[in-house]
C-alpha cells in the first residue's frame, strides 16, 4: 500500500537532499594546491563554475601573484615560481586569490594613473619659443597622447574597483 502523499513526500526528500549536497558559491571554494597535479584538477573544476569574469579575474589573479613571487625574489625559473605559487594559494578561499590580485591590479592602475597626471602637469608647464611651430605641434600631440592614457588609466581604475566591489561579499547586519 502507497502513502496518498508519498509522491509530494519523495519530491520534497530529493529536494532537501539535492539543497544538502550543494556546491555553494565557488569563490568560498577552498584552493587545493599542495602540488602542481592537484592544483590543475581543481582549477579545471572550479573554473566550470564560475562566470567568464571571475574567470579571466583568476587568471588575472594567478599572473599577478607570480610576478609577484618573482620581483619579491622568493624563486628563480619556471619550475620554482609555480612551486611558490602553489605554496602561496594552498587552502586560501578563491575569493580571497582573486581579490588579492586584483588589489595589486588596483594598486598598478592607481600608480600609473598618478605618475600620468604628474607628467601631465608637468608638460602644461612646458612652453616652446615664438614661431617654434613643429615643437609646439610636437608639444600638442604628445599631452593628447597623455590625456589620452590617463583616461584609459581611470578607466582601468574604475573598472578593477567595480570588480573588487563585485567580489567582495556583503556585510550583514
Amino acid at each position: 500500500m502507497t502513502h496518498p502523499n508519498g509522491p509530494r513526500i519523495f519530491g520534497m526528500c530529493a529536494c532537501l537532499i539535492a539543497a544538502g549536497c550543494s556546491q555553494g558559491n565557488p569563490l568560498d571554494k577552498r584552493v587545493q594546491s599542495a602540488d602542481y597535479v592537484s592544483f590543475a584538477i581543481w582549477e579545471e573544476k572550479v573554473e566550470s563554475d564560475l562566470a567568464p569574469d571571475q574567470v579571466a579575474d583568476l587568471k588575472q589573479a594567478l599572473q599577478e601573484a607570480r610576478f609577484h613571487i618573482m620581483a619579491e625574489d622568493t624563486a628563480h625559473g619556471s619550475e620554482a615560481v609555480e612551486a611558490a605559487l602553489m605554496d602561496s594559494l594552498n587552502g586560501q578561499t578563491l575569493r580571497e586569490v582573486i581579490l588579492k590580485g586584483l588589489g595589486w591590479e588596483l594598486d598598478r592602475a592607481e600608480a600609473e594613473r598618478a605618475r600620468l597626471e604628474d607628467s601631465l602637469k608637468k608638460n602644461a608647464q612646458m612652453t616652446t619659443k615664438p614661431g617654434d611651430s613643429d615643437s609646439a605641434n610636437y608639444l600638442s600631440d604628445l599631452r593628447e597622447r597623455q590625456t589620452n592614457r590617463l583616461e584609459a588609466a581611470t578607466e582601468e581604475v574604475n573598472r578593477t574597483r567595480a570588480r573588487i566591489t563585485a567580489e567582495t561579499p556583503l556585510k550583514g547586519p
